[in-house]
C-alpha cells in the first residue's frame, strides 16, 4: 500500500522540481491518478463492520446528512 504513495511523491517532485513543460503536465496527471488509486486502494482494505459504522456524508456531498 505505500509503494503507490511513495510514487505518487516522487512523481510529484519530479513534475515539480525535474520536468519542464508538457513533460511536467503529463507527470503531474499521472502523479493525480496515481494519488487517487493509491487512495481507493488504502481504504479497499477496510472490514464490513468499519464501513457500517462509517460516516455516509461523504458520499451524499453537502446535503448529506439531510437524508
Amino acid at each position: 500500500m505505500w509503494i503507490g504513495f511513495a510514487f505518487f511523491a516522487v512523481l510529484g517532485i519530479l513534475a515539480l522540481f525535474v520536468l519542464d513543460g508538457a513533460l511536467a503536465g503529463v507527470a503531474s496527471l499521472a502523479a493525480m491518478l496515481v494519488f487517487i488509486g493509491a487512495c481507493i486502494y488504502a481504504l479497499r482494505g477496510e472490514d464490513a463492520d468499519t464501513r457500517k459504522d462509517g460516516d455516509r456524508t461523504g458520499i451524499a456531498g453537502w446535503i448529506g446528512g439531510w437524508f
